[in-house]
């Protein structure tokens, strides 16, 4: 899997004079590198992720479809190791899912009770999302800040909202 600095890189701690031009060009940011770190560490090589988006107090790790479970890791416990160390809440989305999948990634552990489109006056489509009232508790940020996320990622205009139900 990839990571967005080399192995060498990865392996002495101390960044080559490409992957020094990556970081001073911002085509990759230290989040990318602190991430990067742990991942080799944890996953022996064997994890990665294509980008990372940072948000607020949320960093969103966009990976293959196939790797988010891995990243996630057993019980959480990746995911928990990479948010103590970059100190803010980590969200892992497969990349090029769709709506119902990033939704459910991005509010986790809220459980999102439905997905329906409201049309707007002129003709404009939104999604809303909804998520139970018992977890909204659970919801891992503010709703505005949530639906940015899922927006940047979808490319969809959605609202989430709690079902009062």
């Amino acid at each position: 899997m990839v990571l967005p600095i080399c192995d060498v890189c990865l392996k002495s701690g101390i960044l080559c004079q490409g992957c020094e031009n990556k970081l001073e060009s911002g085509e990759i940011t230290q989040i990318d590198l602190d991430i990067a770190k742990v991942l080799f560490k944890l996953g022996e090589g064997k994890l990665g992720f294509k980008k990372t988006i940072e948000v607020g107090d949320i960093v969103i790790i966009v990976t293959e479809k196939d790797q988010v479970g891995k990243l996630i890791g057993k019980s959480g416990k990746i995911v928990r190791e990479l948010s103590r160390t970059v100190g803010k809440k980590i969200r892992v989305v497969g990349e090029d899912s769709d709506l119902r999948a990033v939704s459910r990634d991005i509010l986790a552990p809220a459980r999102v009770s439905g997905i329906n489109v409201i049309y707007g006056t002129d003709g404009e489509e939104k999604y809303k999302v909804r998520v139970m009232m018992e977890d909204s508790r659970k919801l891992p940020g503010r709703l505005d800040i949530l639906n940015d996320i899922i927006k940047m990622l979808t490319g969809e205009e959605t609202v989430v909202v709690v079902d009062r139900n």
